[in-house]
């Protein structure tokens, strides 16, 4: 059998569809199947035969393109391979969103399109009774209602799919066909007398959810509720980085939002402390436009080749300070060994000043060698990797510019972030997050360390399994202290749909453009950590952003958002005016803040937004999570079991008896188990409960 059917085959004929006519019999119509992709599967031939005396009949008959074992291809009445396609899998795709309505018979599929046009309606191929050799698959995660035609037959297919669909539909209901309908009436038939089309409407929607042989709700998929992002658009970005940026994206066959998010983090880290904004024409409220970025995806998404390719010219700069900071050591090395013979020289002449009395010249010549043999200056630094908060304290104060921590798995930074010896690091980052903060730290073994600038940006790499458990703990308030909020510039990208092999050179002028701008503002003649330069917004920059901090600010203290989605979006108003600044400073603008760079800031805040919803909702995900785990495992279960059962079971991600409890709260309520009230018995004790799987799980 040949699926689909080659483009080349020859037409199925009526020559061949008579040809296995039964006798008596005459070709009434036939239905063609079609894949998703609209290809030709084969078709079903409907045969009838006229009363003339006898009882009317049908015959329905497959027909399939096949090769014969010496590579003759032709058309045979032949069925299906087993599963065997539904009819209707063309209208499934043109109807993503749309209920699904499974009849009996593909004529009564036909009909029932044209009366119900907002369903996508399908059937199994050869009968009710063959409704066991289908492929039902094509029905996961929608939304199915079955309508069985009115006659024994039809209750029991409706049943069978019922059953077959457990596990697969999102929902699934039944039509109840009145006993009033004419016996074997089905959609195709007109309607009967005394009803109208609204009496046939009425009962789809009067549809109750299905029951199985054994008298459970049907089961309900456990289904991801991660709500869609918007996608990424070149123009999002300056004209002079935007081409590489896109261009690496192409490369790398990776989402561009990468090395977007990666490449701004890298170019806010050059930037550093130099210069500020002031969001208000009147207010002293500055911002240091450091940011926070994680980009998610799942493994093997290229987030860690988006990273290096996109911080290239941070690594470029860094090698060149280090090879400039080694000849000066070394040039220092030469200066320190004539110094050690001056030194030698001058003590020779303050010995003699000594002997002959004269102790204050001796002392002036002394203080003069002393003030010669200064420290050797520490090797300039733009990136840290893995620090600790004392260590990073000392790098920023001989940075006072300002740090990037480049984290290529940002879930154990995080994650330490959590343990109760490492409150105070927690507490620096919090306030590194502003850029413009100081803090001082005492240590037994480093003393009283007092950083001045703790300006630091960030950026790393998060699975989206790893970054969930992080999300629902800020839920929770477990760790709602707004540091994960922080994170502004976070993206989580949809995965690509599609893939390629491209194997060419970096495009040689967006590269050269690219680095230039990194180049620029690391030289940038504007402002010292001491005393930064301040632009502020233009006018029409001002009012932009002015209606937009005033729409989001109601918003959030609307009372109607989530608390860790408010916090986050009340942190948004930094990232949209360092961003404004940051678009400014790319763009050569050195003055104030145009509205060109604030109408590309507003927009990545819409951008931002919507990967930010991802973010929060990605905390209930986690149940849905650990609760498709449980089901993956039912069988290693007893049949009543507790929930201490599942965590005695030490399963990954099922260490939470609060997340357990609510996984297995999910599954109750989507018909995979039931609870069991245990009443106190005779002995005492308090009342329990115990969890009962659904019948129908040990048959899958």
């Amino acid at each position: 059998m040949v699926l689909p059917v080659p483009t080349d085959a020859p037409e199925l004929s009526m020559g061949i569809i008579n040809r296995f006519c039964p006798k008596g019999y005459a070709f009434t119509t036939q239905w063609r199947y079609l894949n998703a992709a609209g290809q030709i599967l084969g078709y079903i031939v409907r045969y009838d035969r006229p009363a003339n005396g006898l009882p009317a009949a049908k015959q329905v008959k497959p027909f399939t393109f096949c090769e014969s074992p010496n590579g003759k291809r032709e058309w045979q009445c032949k069925a299906f391979h087993e599963p065997r396609p539904l009819y209707g899998l063309d209208r499934l795709v043109a109807r993503p969103g749309a209920p699904v309505l499974v009849v009996e018979g593909e004529k009564t599929a036909d009909a029932a399109m044209m009366r119900f046009k907002g369903y996508a309606v399908v059937t199994s191929p050869s009968g009710s009774n063959a409704a066991r050799k289908a492929d039902w698959s094509p029905l996961k995660d929608r939304r199915v209602v079955i309508w069985p035609d009115a006659d024994e037959p039809g209750s029991k297919y409706a049943d069978t799919v019922a059953d077959l669909l457990q596990g697969i539909a999102a929902s699934i209901r039944v039509v109840a066909i009145p006993s009033t309908m004419p016996r074997g009436w089905d959609l195709a038939d007109n309607v009967p007398p005394r009803l109208n089309d609204d009496d046939i409407s009425h009962l789809i929607a009067a549809a109750r959810p299905a029951t199985i042989t054994n008298g459970w709700p049907a089961v309900t998929s456990i289904t991801s509720t991660l709500p869609p992002v918007e996608p990424f658009i070149p123009e999002l970005l300056p004209d002079a980085i935007r081409d590489y940026v896109m261009d690496i994206a192409d490369r790398q066959q990776s989402p561009p939002d990468f090395a977007a998010v990666v490449a701004l983090c890298g170019i806010a880290a050059v930037v550093g402390n130099l210069v500020r904004v002031r969001p208000k024409q009147n207010d002293d409220w500055e911002v240091v436009p450091n940011l926070w970025g994680a980009i998610i995806g799942r493994p093997s998404a290229m987030k860690s080749p988006a990273m290096q390719a996109a911080l290239g010219p941070v690594y470029a700069i860094i090698d060149d300070l280090r090879k400039k900071w080694e000849e000066e050591i070394k040039s220092a090395g030469i200066d320190d060994e004539l110094l050690n013979f001056n030194a030698k020289h001058t003590k020779k002449k303050a010995e003699k000043a000594f002997q002959s009395g004269d102790l204050n010249s001796a002392r002036a010549i002394l203080e003069g060698l002393a003030g010669a043999n200064d420290d050797k200056p520490p090797c300039p630094r733009i990136v840290v990797n893995d620090a600790t908060v004392e260590k990073l304290g000392e790098l920023l104060n001989e940075n006072p510019r300002g740090l990037l921590l480049i984290r290529d798995e940002l879930p154990g930074f995080l994650a330490n972030m959590e343990r109760e010896d490492r409150q105070s690091e927690r507490a620096f980052y919090l306030e590194a997050f502003n850029g413009d903060g100081r803090f001082t730290y005492d240590r037994i073994g480093r003393g009283t360390v007092h950083i001045e600038y703790c300006t630091v940006s960030i950026i790393g790499g998060v699975q989206p399994s790893r970054i969930a458990p992080i999300v629902r703990g800020a839920i929770a308030g477990t760790s709602n202290d707004g540091l994960i909020q922080r994170f502004q510039m976070l993206v989580w990208p949809d995965d690509k749909g599609s893939w390629q092999w491209v194997d060419r050179k970096p495009n040689a002028s967006a590269r050269l453009a690219y680095e230039q701008v990194f180049r620029d503002l690391y030289d940038l003649q504007m402002g010292h950590p001491e005393h930064p330069a301040v632009l502020r917004l233009s006018n029409e920059s001002q009012a932009l952003f002015q209606e937009w901090m005033t729409d989001i600010q109601l918003e959030a203290r609307s009372g109607t958002m989530p608390p860790t989605l408010e916090s986050h979006i009340l942190k948004m108003p930094k990232t949209v005016v360092s961003l404004a600044l940051l678009f400014e400073l790319i763009d050569g603008g050195r003055s104030e803040v145009s509205e060109r760079a604030m109408r590309m800031a507003l927009a990545w805040a819409d951008y931002l937004r919507s990967h930010a919803n991802r973010l929060y909702s990605s905390g209930s995900t986690v149940i849905e999570d650990r609760a498709r785990l449980i089901l993956e495992r039912c069988n290693q279960l007893p049949e009543e079991f507790t929930a201490r059962a599942v965590h005695q079971k030490d399963w990954a991600g099922l260490s939470d008896r609060d997340v357990i409890d609510a996984a297995i709260e999910l599954l109750v309520s989507t018909h995979h188990c039931r609870a069991v009230e245990k009443p106190t018995t005779a002995a005492g004790g308090r009342p329990s409960v115990t969890y009962r799987w659904n019948p129908i799980l040990r048959r899958i």
